[in-house]
């Protein structure tokens, strides 16, 4: 009889130890869990307002970005232009005095040239009155026929020498706006980065909002870490991409200054 007694007296202190036990590092759990919710709620706050801030400053830099490629791309095509129509009044001129002479001297030189073949023909066949007929009327005409041709040559010698005077002068524009197309190369390789961080942002998005509809203010705050991380990141690029936009203003300003005076 003792001993039982004495087994119920254990039994009972043992179960009031685990009840204490439980009373005790139950609301150490309770506490730590709401401690890690209310650190997510802080931390979402203040990644929520980093969001805003970066959205509006990349909606502004996406805006001067795209005023300044507008204005970029117009000066480009304006200064694209004014290349085609360098010396083209002289050219112009020239060709139509080489255009004028060939017309005007081309029945003589037909006739010159018909002569010949002509010439030529009676010398196979051995008519000796032909080929002095042909002969006579050819080296009648021969001064001129040659002085036309020389009147010819020097009209498209000059157009040529002028076409290459220029070409000299729109080579030198072209070269300077060479960076130009560099840069719009590492532009659209910028503008691929950014759409992929983009889409990485609107996937990380989806997992956010369903994370705020479960309550898990964990998993909200990391989600929306990412979030700011990669539009920060777009941040940078739209950065770099405006400075590069700023640096072809540059270039474009400084290749129409190498453009002739008409």
């Amino acid at each position: 009889m003792l001993k039982q007694r004495r087994t119920k007296r254990y039994i009972h202190a043992l179960a009031v130890l685990v009840i204490c036990f439980l009373l005790v590092a139950s609301p150490a759990y309770a506490e730590a869990s709401n401690t890690g919710w209310d650190a997510a709620l802080t931390s979402i706050d203040q990644l929520h307002d980093s969001l805003t801030s970066l959205e509006l400053a990349n909606k502004q830099d996406k805006q001067s970005i795209q005023a300044l490629r507008k204005q970029n791309n117009e000066k480009l095509k304006e200064i694209n232009a004014k290349i085609k129509l360098i010396d083209k009044v002289k050219l112009d001129k020239l060709k139509a005095e080489a255009d004028q002479s060939q017309n005007k001297y081309a029945p003589l030189l037909a006739e010159y040239t018909d002569l010949g073949k002509k010439l030529t023909e009676a010398r196979k066949r051995k008519d000796r009155k032909s080929v002095l007929l042909y002969d006579l009327k050819r080296n009648r005409i021969k001064d001129a026929a040659n002085a036309a041709r020389q009147e010819i040559k020097l009209k498209k010698d000059a157009l040529t020498a002028a076409k290459k005077q220029a070409a000299a002068k729109a080579k030198i524009v072209k070269d300077a706006l060479l960076p130009v197309q560099m840069l719009k190369k590492q532009i659209t390789a910028e503008n691929k980065k950014i759409t992929d961080f983009n889409r990485n942002i609107n996937e990380v998005n989806k997992r956010y909002k369903a994370a705020v509809k479960q309550g898990d203010a964990v998993d909200a705050a990391a989600y929306l870490k990412l979030i700011v991380d990669s539009t920060n990141q777009v941040h940078a690029l739209q950065m770099k991409t405006l400075e590069w936009e700023r640096n072809i203003r540059s270039l474009l300003q400084a290749a129409e200054n190498k453009l002739p005076r008409q």
